[in-house]
């Protein structure tokens, strides 16, 4: 086959063509390697081959232009048109495959435009501010956010931040937290602003802001909420009838100890009688000493008068069933506190006449500025075993563990019953609005 310069014009000039359209393929090449991180072996063939097609060509078209206009020229490239069509076929081969592969690898890769578009289609308000504090990226959800708050565009990070500041005064928004940086819009949503500071791989520095949706968590907080203050109005209930419940008891067994004075004077009537008609004079008087303790006590209890404080009618109480207090110390002055101990009072009266057969009772009172502490003993007999909460004891104890005190009881080797109570100012809590609201308790 014959070179490129002993060739037909026909032929020279498809060969040009050829070339030339393989120059401009190569040029589209390179520039789109600058938009592209390829590899450095990549980028030089790319170039070597654009320079290649360039000689090439220059030297080509030169020699068929001076052969056209019949002037003398210098065979640099004396080769047969088939390497020639083998070069520029190849070259083209190269460029074509380069292009397919970076086309492929422009629709895997992220661009400016995927970026914006990712971020638009987020739920959550996403925006970035440079170093200097302009808006360097923001999506559509945080443009929205932004424009509610501050009824206008925001360009700064500073306009950003007194528009929160600000926002309950001129746009509506409330501000539910200071802390959290919670949110609540006009449209009912609820938001969570954070701000965080983030550096680049090349160090530079971008300021963060995101808006969060938290409008269903929101909103099952204030479900939250309901259903705790409906569940306390049935605690508050509940305790108040168990706390009536522990009253009830106390009574009953008060009762049950007057029935008692009542059946034990009736059967002394029916022995002095007996006694006396037998002629008795020994067991008579003996007979006549308990009979007339017991009228004692139920005058007296007759006769008492009314409208003194819980103390004096415990008091009253245990001097009715013949019980002996040994009170030292003062109760203290807030009267939930009062009901509280005189019901530890009431209670350990009962079981010390039914069960250890006591005539006295020792309450020692101390009371400190943080607590006040009570211990009861008798002088009954000592508990067979350890004494176990149960009962009018059980009750007790909720009672004070509800009002943020203590009970220990020993059996060994007396019984003694020790409470201690938190003292607080009052109506400073719900303990002691609880603790009230039992001492009013009918």
């Amino acid at each position: 086959m014959t070179n490129f310069y002993l060739s037909t014009a026909l032929v020279k000039t498809t060969l040009l063509v050829a070339l030339f359209i393989t120059l401009i393929l190569s040029i589209f090449l390179l520039l789109s390697d600058y938009s592209r991180q390829l590899k450095k072996w990549k980028r030089y063939t790319h170039i070597s081959v654009f320079l290649l097609l360039l000689v090439l060509l220059s030297m080509l078209a030169d020699a068929s232009y001076k052969f056209n206009e019949g002037l003398e020229f210098k065979e640099w490239l004396p080769v047969p048109m088939w390497l020639l069509w083998c070069i520029t076929l190849a070259a083209d081969f190269l460029i074509i495959r380069d292009t397919v592969g970076l086309y492929k690898l422009k629709k895997q890769s992220l661009s400016r435009d995927s970026i914006k578009q990712a971020l638009d289609m987020l739920p959550s308000g996403v925006c970035y501010f440079s170093q200097s504090g302009k808006v360097k990226l923001c999506n559509r959800q945080m443009d929205s956010l932004l424009h509610t708050i501050s009824q206008s565009d925001i360009q700064t990070l500073t306009e950003l931040q007194e528009a929160l500041t600000q926002c309950e005064a001129c746009s509506g928004v409330i501000r539910l937290s200071q802390e959290r940086q919670t949110y609540l819009f006009p449209d009912g949503k609820a938001w969570r602003y954070r701000q965080t500071e983030i550096t680049t791989d090349d160090g530079a520095l971008y300021t963060e802001a995101i808006f969060s949706d938290i409008t269903e968590l929101y909103n099952k907080n204030l479900e939250l909420k309901a259903q705790i203050k409906q569940l306390n109005a049935i605690s508050r209930e509940i305790k108040w009838l168990s706390d009536n419940a522990l009253i009830l008891t106390r009574e009953k067994e008060i009762l049950s100890a007057k029935t008692k004075l009542h059946d034990d004077m009736g059967a002394g009537l029916i022995a002095i009688r007996h006694i006396l008609h037998h002629n008795r004079t020994e067991e008579a008087t003996n007979a006549m000493d308990l009979f007339r303790r017991a009228v004692s006590a139920i005058k007296y209890d007759i006769s008492y008068p009314g409208g003194h404080n819980e103390l004096d009618r415990f008091l009253q109480d245990a001097k009715t069933i013949g019980i002996i207090v040994n009170l030292s110390g003062e109760l203290p002055k807030q009267e939930e506190l009062q009901h509280t101990l005189i019901l530890a009072m009431r209670e350990c009266l009962t079981n010390s006449v039914r069960h250890a057969k006591a005539t006295t009772i020792y309450i020692t009172m101390e009371n400190n500025i943080d607590r006040v502490s009570m211990k009861i003993t008798n002088d009954g007999k000592a508990p067979e075993s350890e004494v176990i909460p149960k009962g009018g004891l059980h009750n007790l104890y909720r009672h004070i563990l509800d009002c943020g005190g203590t009970m220990e009881i020993k059996s060994k080797p007396s019984f003694e019953l020790t409470v201690v109570l938190p003292v607080t100012k009052e109506g400073n809590n719900e303990t002691d609005s609880y603790c009230r609201r039992s001492a009013d308790a009918p």
